[in-house]
Order: structure tokens, then sequence, then C-alpha cells
């Protein structure tokens, strides 16, 4: 499945989960990647390639370290899920990640996560 196939499944898990709570959303013209911005403050990034690469990053605000990012992009870390990791919040070191870059398995978690801070903040 390519990048902007990916984009769209996420999109539509976020959009059907959480239609009340989002003010806005932005699709990157250019790159496969999607900025969804909560009545919140909260922004969700979403990003694919046609590498197998991914991000999904949760902006708190812009302090450093103030978000959630899923990735794959680097591999430096030594975990169990390798290349796949968390970077928590306020953290910069990574942990192990149960995402795998397939949005119909990932948003589900995902949205599990997003769920904590849109209903409770």
């Amino acid at each position: 499945m390519n990048a902007n196939a990916k984009i769209f499944i996420a999109l539509k898990f976020i959009q059907d989960t959480f239609t009340r709570k989002i003010t806005s959303y932005k699709k990157d013209e250019d790159r496969p990647v999607i900025s969804i911005y909560f009545n919140i403050g909260i922004n969700l990034h979403i990003r694919y390639n046609d590498h197998e690469e991914y991000s999904y990053q949760i902006m708190f605000s812009q302090d450093k370290y103030d978000r959630i990012r899923y990735d794959n992009f680097d591999d430096h870390w030594s975990i169990s899920t390798k290349p796949h990791h968390v970077h928590k919040r306020g953290k910069k070191e990574a942990t192990e990640s149960k995402m795998t870059g397939q949005p119909e398995c990932d948003m589900p978690l995902l949205i599990e996560v997003l769920r904590i801070y849109l209903l409770h903040e």
C-alpha cells in the first residue's frame, strides 16, 4: 500500500472517532503528511513514505519534548521492537512500541492514547 493510501486510512480512523474534537486538518500537497488540529490545542501529525517509514506525533505545546512520537525513522535505539519505537512525553529516549506503520493496526492504538488526552485535558 502506498503512503498516500495510508494517510487517508489513518485520517478516516481519526475523523470517525473524534469528529467533534477536530477543529481542522491539513494534508500536505507535496508529501504524504497530514496535520490534525484538536479543539483543546493538541495537534497530531501523521507521516508515511513509500519506504515503509512512518511517524505519528502528538504535539501538546511548542516546549521541547512536549510530545509523544511513534516512528521507525531511526534504528539506533537498543530495544526489542527496533526500529519501531516511541518517544514518550517529556523524554528524548525511545522505548518499545506496538506500532508497525500499518494504519489499520496502528490507528486503534493511537486512538486509545489520544482518548486519554482529548477526554481528560
